[in-house]
């Protein structure tokens, strides 16, 4: 029976995924691909003037996933010279932080297309410099006794009994980001699922709280469903949780708030975004933010060191990862220092 249910989870995984990918047009804010690319400005090539003085790197330390920010940060301070801050903000936030020059970058950006049509457009003070190379998802996160119970794709979850919610009121949990997008898909779903904000439960609202819940909540055997948006290799399933997978767009009703970072499930990627005074300063650190590219054979041991952070990444996190990969980072500096 086991055999049976893995087969059947990969086959839906399968189809879940083809129809996801034709979901082109789903995003709330419109414009697919194409249209993103004539509304972005193009990010000025690299030409080293100077010194690099003070670099300001934004960071959303709720995000599950702020190595970018540290690994740069480091690489400046110690291999340019910079005067490195960081600055704590949220995913939405930074958009408007790197805009006013508050920060010079903000390494982990995604969704928010509202503010990239607003802020990135040929004349605007946010240039989107191009993908970190992380790439993303949104995932349904269930402890396993759940998915032992019978909890395989969204459309278990209307039969509550059966998947183990007893009688606790059943819930979808997430991050205040998602909040709109989880309320659409229980619309679309057409769940009698109320949707729960991270914050009510507990001070902890980012990543960090909601991916290691499921397992917490397995060995409790509490019911429990989270939407989780991180790096595609931190989501899925892991010892203590399954993931759901979620057959359609969830997309139809969200619309953008001062906090909504996304209302697609489409995977997307973690961009760089930098204030374009910055861009255009000469400055060496610009050099290094435009080369900064994780290859794919790097991505896995940068994320597992946001697991074993804890999902809380810090500067001395990414020392050890730093010490064993120089001839890739080596690659994202200025010709000069390399």
């Amino acid at each position: 029976m086991m055999a049976t249910h893995g087969a059947v989870r990969g086959r839906v995984r399968l189809v879940a995924a083809a129809l996801l990918c034709c979901l082109v047009a789903s995003a709330c804010s419109g414009g697919g691909r194409h249209n993103d690319a004539r509304r972005t400005q193009t990010p000025p090539s690299p030409s080293v003037a100077g010194s690099c003085g003070p670099l300001t790197i934004a960071y959303d330390p709720g995000s599950g996933y702020e190595a970018s920010a540290f690994i740069v940060g480091s690489l400046a301070k110690t291999q340019l010279g910079c005067d490195v801050q960081y600055v704590r903000t949220t995913s939405r936030d930074a958009w408007n932080l790197v805009a006013q020059g508050d920060a010079d970058v903000y390494l982990d950006a995604f969704g928010n297309k509202d503010l990239r049509h607003q802020l990135a457009g040929p004349d605007g003070p946010v240039t989107v410099v191009g993908p970190n190379g992380i790439p993303g998802g949104v995932d349904l996160l269930a402890p396993q006794f759940m998915g032992d119970d019978g909890l395989d794709t969204a459309t278990d979850l209307p039969d509550v009994q059966r998947i183990g919610w007893g009688t606790t009121t059943p819930a979808i949990t997430t991050v205040p980001q998602l909040v709109r997008l989880a309320q659409s898909f229980v619309e679309f779903e057409q769940l009698d699922y109320v949707v729960r904000n991270t914050l009510e439960i507990s001070q902890e609202s980012g990543m960090r709280y909601l991916l290691p819940q499921p397992a917490v909540d397995n060995q409790r055997h509490q019911p429990n469903v989270y939407l989780a948006a991180a790096p595609l290799a931190l989501l899925g399933d892991a010892p203590g949780r399954v993931s759901v997978p979620m057959p359609n767009s969830a997309a139809t009703g969200c619309r953008p708030s001062a906090v909504t970072t996304l209302c697609s499930l489409r995977d997307f990627p973690y961009e760089k975004i930098v204030n374009h005074t910055f861009a255009t300063s000469g400055s060496p650190a610009y050099t290094l933010v435009y080369n900064y590219l994780l290859r794919p054979q790097d991505v896995g041991t940068v994320e597992e060191i946001v697991k074993l952070s804890g999902y809380n990444v810090g500067p001395a996190d990414v020392t050890s990862w730093l010490n064993t990969h120089q001839e890739a980072w080596r690659r994202w500096l200025p010709h000069s220092t390399s």
